[in-house]
């Protein structure tokens, strides 16, 4: 009688052994932190094989009332449309120099750009530049206004606002996205090394508009 007593307890304990133990695991526990892996970060969305509603496969099709092509789940008919990230960042002016960092990851690592990334889900494009431009160069800046609006219709995946901002008292510094800063007048700036077609676009812009200013 005293076993079987035993053992009624001891079935009675492991549902509440086992609930415990599920109690004590965090449900906001992420696992160990990563960082994003740039490579394969860019084959989205152009690689998406799977539907993000119900994990049906994908086909491209023809869609109605366009008739573009785009990716469509085979189980429930959910339509991926793509659209461009928005991407957010500064030119830093200092003295009639704008401030360039030399980029530490893919894409077009080694090469030079202004400050800034893509814009977090609840951000405004301001918040970002200014969050990016602290991230990437350490400075904390004041925005001047908008300067504009950059795509390149040959890589269609981001939309850049770029912010004309102000130095604070911070120097600029390098980081693993920005492995080398510099400031350059407007005949010093590196054409042929610069990342992209919208960093050139933005600094052909702010030049016009410095020439028209001192006009």
């Amino acid at each position: 009688m005293r076993d079987h007593d035993h053992r009624d307890q001891s079935d009675r304990r492991r549902p509440h052994d086992s609930h415990d133990a599920h109690q004590e695991t965090d449900p906001y526990d992420a696992g160990e932190p990563v960082e994003a892996n740039h490579h394969l970060q860019h084959r989205y969305p152009g690689n998406v094989r799977f539907c993000a509603l119900c994990g049906g496969a994908m086909r491209t099709r023809i869609v109605l009332p366009d008739r573009k092509r785009f990716k469509v789940c085979e189980r429930c008919g959910f339509v991926h449309f793509p659209g461009p990230k928005l991407v957010a960042g500064c030119l830093v002016i200092d003295a009639g120099r704008v401030l360039l960092l030399r980029r530490g990851n893919e894409p077009r690592i080694g090469t030079w750009t202004f400050p800034g990334g893509y814009v977090d889900l609840g951000e405004t494009p301001a918040q970002a530049a200014l969050r990016e431009t602290l991230e990437e160069v350490g400075m904390r800046v004041t925005p001047h206004g908008l300067l504009g609006v950059y795509t390149d219709a040959q890589n269609p995946i981001a939309a850049v606002v770029v912010y004309i901002a102000r130095p604070g008292i911070d120097a600029p510094r390098v980081s693993p996205e920005a492995t080398e800063t510099r400031y350059f007048s407007p005949n010093e700036i590196p054409w042929a090394e610069l990342s992209f077609r919208t960093t050139r676009d933005a600094l052909r812009d702010w030049i016009a508009l410095v020439e028209k200013r001192g006009a």
